[in-house]
Order: C-alpha cells, then structure tokens, then sequence
C-alpha cells in the first residue's frame, strides 16, 4: 500500500509541472527525494526544459541521455513532451513495485533500446503488482 502512495505522490508532482509547461526529461527512482513523513518530491531538473511556447521540445545538441526511461519516440527523434514523461513515470512505477531494481538490464545501447520496444517488448510485471 505505501508504494502506492509513493507513486500517487509522484504523480501529483508531474501533474504540476505538466501544468506550468515542464518536461523534466528525466524522471526516475534516482531523482526522487523521501521528505520527512514518506512524502516524495521530485529533484534533478537539470535535464528539465520549458515548453510554454511549443509544447515540446527537440532535442538538437549531443549529451548524456538517461535511456533506459525514455520513450520510443524520444529514443528515435529525440523528441519530448509530457507525454515522454508518462512513459519516464511507467518505468519509474517499475522501479517501484520491483523495489529498485534498474529497468532494461542488458541494454547496452540506444539503438537496442529501441529495437527492443520497436518489436512490442516491455518490462516485465513486477511480482506484487496484481494482475
């Protein structure tokens, strides 16, 4: 049950920056802080871009990317939006519910990375989410 609160508390944080036009890029357990009283706060807005203008935002320089949360679409065009970010929080539940284990294990680059969700792959269930 407490993992579920920890989620829902990450969840209303995104919901805000969504709100005020923030793409954080890089939503992932390592860039979660516990609070006094188990409450989350989400950190590291070093990667974060304001979208007030487009929407989205392109990424058009070369850098460190953290891949193994981004989404397809982001892995293939380095495109983002606040929907990239649903998809960070999906692998970010995952890191959840399997206690911190690290997603994607054996990727070893971008390009398998893709491939791999291209051909319909995903993590897997986690044992204590129920079906």
């Amino acid at each position: 049950h407490q993992l579920i609160t920890f989620a829902i508390e990450i969840a209303s944080g995104m919901e805000y920056l969504a709100s005020i036009k923030c793409i954080h890029r890089d939503l992932a357990a390592r860039n979660i802080l516990v609070a006094d009283g188990y409450v989350m706060k989400i950190a590291d807005f070093g990667l974060a871009r304001d979208v007030q203008d487009h929407e989205y935002y392109r990424k058009m320089t070369p850098g460190k990317v953290p891949i193994r949360w981004m989404a397809p679409e982001s892995l293939e065009h380095l495109f983002f939006d606040s929907r990239t970010d649903v998809w960070s929080f999906g692998v970010l539940l995952w890191e959840i519910m399997t206690l911190g284990r690290q997603p994607y294990l054996n990727v070893t680059s971008w390009e398998y990375l893709l491939e791999y969700l291209k051909q319909g792959n995903r993590l897997e269930k986690p044992a204590q989410c129920p079906d």
